[in-house]
């Protein structure tokens, strides 16, 4: 899902909604449906503390898709430039310094590209034999992370303004690797295939990669979120199914628990108070969910008012003022409470993709955030 979607256009004006309201014991959201460019859906992929986010919009089948920049104090969703010749990219990552990566294709292949903060595109290139590649993550260092591929495979890499794109060194019995995010110190969190199974890596300067192993009684594991204090989000799986985790120096792999059981659930990003998001599917259907140790799993339809049309399936992005990015749909004729099949006769099973911003309603607890404070 987070490879679709998109369309060309300059004209760029949000179909833009919000509403508040107040709910025991815990924050609901304002929230704001980040429109489209002149197709059909969007995927927003990534928000930096400033609540812009990087997106990629089109029609709901990922046809047309173009990168997008989300602009949180116009309301708008605005087109940003492309390589030469290119019908097709997408924005996923975005750093505080309002810089985006992402793709665009070519004539030939696709390409990591890095937007700066006045709109220009910049192609990073590739590793040395490759032919495309794509960038995933970047840091306010503006140091990038993505995958390189051609004849040697799928090679995670890192690149900078200083080096250019370097091969990420990962165990020489790994098959393929990706890396999937970089925080501010550095640190990278990707993932590798060695064998017939896949591990979740974190990747410090000077120690190297380091294997985060896997759920107890699972086979697999995919990292894909970090934050500036090392820790990692993801998930693990197996024949038993797909689960949530947390990992941390002192404490390892620990599956998120309190997420309501089910056979699958996956974190997709996690923030400097702890601030967990991600995705899990229950009884209706993927839903999107938010967790931490104080406050424990809620499932973040539940935030928002009764009869707003709006179902939260996945939330791919939180920042430290707890604004979450989630993806969705929209339609009178749904709610949280009703499943939206994707079978051919129901009537809802083309609708539109949706992108929306939520924002706390009431103040953050400054307690936990200053207990927080990155050293």
């Amino acid at each position: 899902m987070n490879h679709s979607i998109i369309g060309k256009s300059f004209i760029t004006l949000a179909a833009v909604w919000s509403f508040a309201a107040i709910c025991h014991g815990q924050n609901r959201y304002l929230v704001t449906d980040l429109g489209n460019l002149t197709a059909a859906s969007t995927v927003a992929h990534k928000l930096n503390a400033s609540g812009h986010a990087a997106g990629t919009s089109g029609q709901r089948d990922g046809g047309g898709a173009h990168a997008a920049f989300w602009n949180d104090n116009a309301k708008t969703l605005q087109p940003v430039s492309v390589l030469d010749h290119a019908d097709y990219s997408e924005a996923v990552s975005i750093n505080n310094r309002n810089e985006m990566v992402g793709l665009s294709n070519t004539e030939k292949n696709m390409r990591a590209v890095l937007w700066t903060s006045e709109g220009a595109v910049r192609d990073l290139g590739t590793l040395p034999g490759d032919n495309s590649s794509r960038a995933f993550g970047i840091n306010d260092h503006s140091r990038v992370v993505g995958m390189s591929s051609g004849a040697h495979g799928e090679r995670a890499f890192v690149w900078s303004r200083q080096n250019g794109m370097e091969a990420l060194a990962v165990p020489s019995n790994a098959k393929s690797s990706e890396a999937h995010g970089i925080n501010n110190k550095d640190q990278i969190v990707g993932d590798f295939q060695a064998a017939d199974e896949t591990r979740a890596f974190l990747y410090t300067p000077n120690l190297g990669v380091e294997d985060l192993g896997v759920l107890p009684g699972f086979q697999n594991s995919k990292g894909t979120g970090i934050n500036d204090w090392g820790e990692v989000v993801g998930s693990s799986s197996g024949p038993s199914g797909t689960r949530s985790f947390i990992w941390t120096k002192k404490e390892g792999m620990q599956a998120i628990d309190s997420i309501v059981p089910t056979e699958f659930s996956e974190a997709l990003d996690i923030n400097n108070r702890g601030d967990v998001v991600g995705t899990y599917e229950g009884s209706l259907g993927n839903r999107a969910y938010r967790w931490n140790k104080e406050d424990g799993f809620v499932d973040l339809n539940r935030l928002l008012p009764a009869g707003s049309g709006a179902v939260l399936t996945l939330a791919v992005s939180i920042n430290d003022q707890g604004q979450i990015l989630a993806i969705g749909v929209s339609h009178g004729d749904i709610s949280a409470d009703r499943p939206v099949n994707q079978d051919e006769e129901d009537d809802l099973h083309s609708v539109d993709i949706h992108s929306f911003l939520l924002t706390p309603s009431s103040d953050v607890s400054h307690r936990r955030i200053e207990s927080r404070r990155i050293p």
